[in-house]
């Protein structure tokens, strides 16, 4: 048997932490990665955004993926829901 675990056990093993009582040692030493956690989510909600109003302007996914720096398809994909959103 191995002694590393799988993904999927980390990641559960990760879930079950609760962090009210996990012991950290100075709290304010994952304070950045709290706020770079929240900047990501506030970055991606303008990411959203954007992304929706251009499709509302008729934008095509080719230059949303030129934008996002990704494939048209990965963009589609990732962002079509919007779309679907989106009142005709």
């Amino acid at each position: 048997m191995s002694k590393h675990r799988t993904d999927a056990e980390a990641l559960a093993a990760l879930e079950a932490i609760d962090p009210a009582t996990a012991v950290v040692h100075d709290r304010s030493d994952v304070a950045g990665v709290a706020a770079a956690v929240a900047a990501r989510g506030a970055a991606e909600d303008l990411v959203l955004a954007a992304v929706r109003e251009a499709r509302t302007r008729d934008v095509s996914w080719v230059m949303i993926a030129w934008a996002l720096g990704v494939t048209p398809q990965a963009a589609h994909k990732k962002y079509r829901h919007l779309v679907e959103q989106v009142p005709a």
